[in-house]
């Protein structure tokens, strides 16, 4: 079936009421403002039918048709009431999603909450032009769903409205609900891989070293308690296996290759550009074992090497010409 095109202006005046009226957050209880309820084909044929049927009872006089028209009536409208009462109650709530590089599909899990002495059954859930997801709730239990999103553009992701639906118990309505969650997930820049052309700085002549995260040509010298941001190569997994607790092996080695990633030495570009080279230049350097630090206009990122660091730096890129607050791990880098 062909979509009839919304103009423009009575788009953004629906998202506008719709952003008033259910408002984004992390999670929504659905209620009377939140549930929309109107009836669909067959719904609609049935009415006609009761139309038909009230019409000949008029024309004849027929108290058992009467009497059927109106018990029908009844059946409509109560199963209206328990299409409604299928949404009615139940809690959406966004769950913890990953990071993905843009261009990729995200799965974001979305937690369908019911309380403690109803279930919702037959709900269809996802982003519109995605895949779409049935799912049921038992009540007092959590249910999480996978949605699809193919991301466009770096930054903080903004998925948009998700539609959950519903034509559960006969089917004779359509119930559904636009809600807006806020995951607070980032979408990393699309990683363009071209060749390392590096700045000087400290230990910038030392590439030709060994890389500092190669265990491989390095000495075993002991075992340490783990700390955030230890490869998870050089986790000691024996042991933990073990039940000797979560500890890293150690290495005697030299400080390996060190260098810069800096903003200034590509060529002259779009901002996109030089972010998707440099996101690739991080993927590189840290997966090569050096130690790279990053300079983007603005502020610089002192040389390391650990998926803490290598996380930082792609969220560095992500957010670089877009708003900053809330950035996880802000206060502990500089």
């Amino acid at each position: 079936m062909m979509k009839l095109p919304i103009p423009a202006a009575w788009r953004q005046r629906w998202l506008s009421w719709l952003d008033r009226r259910i408002p984004p957050a992390r999670q929504v209880e659905l209620n009377h403002r939140s549930i929309f309820i109107v009836p669909n084909r067959v719904g609609l044929l049935f009415s006609g039918i009761l139309l038909v049927m009230l019409v000949s009872a008029i024309n004849y006089q027929n108290s058992l048709i009467y009497a059927l028209t109106f018990w029908l009536f009844c059946v409509a409208m109560a199963a209206m009431n328990f299409t409604y009462g299928n949404l009615s109650g139940l809690t959406i709530a966004a769950g913890h999603a990953y990071p993905v590089f843009s261009g990729d599909v995200i799965e974001l899990p979305v937690r369908l909450i019911a309380a403690e002495k109803k279930s919702h059954e037959a709900l269809t859930v996802g982003f519109p032009d995605n895949p779409e997801l049935e799912a049921d709730v038992v009540a007092g239990e959590t249910n999480v769903v996978g949605l699809s999103l193919r991301t466009h553009q770096r930054g903080w992701l903004n998925p948009g409205r998700l539609r959950m639906e519903t034509r559960f118990p006969v089917g004779m309505y359509t119930a559904w609900t636009w809600v807006r969650l806020d995951f607070k997930v980032l979408v990393y820049p699309k990683p363009e891989l071209v060749p390392f052309i590096f700045a000087p700085g400290e230990g910038g002549e030392e590439l030709q070293g060994a890389a500092s995260q190669q265990s491989g040509n390095q000495d075993f010298n002991g075992l340490r308690p783990y700390q955030p941001g230890d490869s998870l190569k050089q986790i000691a997994w024996k042991q933990l296996a073990r039940g000797k607790g979560l500890v890293t092996k150690e290495f005697d080695s030299d400080e390996g290759a060190t260098c810069w990633l800096d903003w200034e030495m590509l060529a002259p570009a779009n901002m996109e550009s030089r972010i998707s080279r440099l996101t690739g230049w991080v993927l590189q350097a840290h997966q090569n074992g050096w130690k790279y630090g990053l300079r983007l206009p603005g502020s610089e990122i002192k040389p390391d090497n650990s998926e803490v660091h290598r996380d930082y730096c792609l969220q560095q890129l992500a957010v670089y010409g877009l708003s900053t607050d809330g950035l996880p791990g802000a206060e502990n880098k500089s």
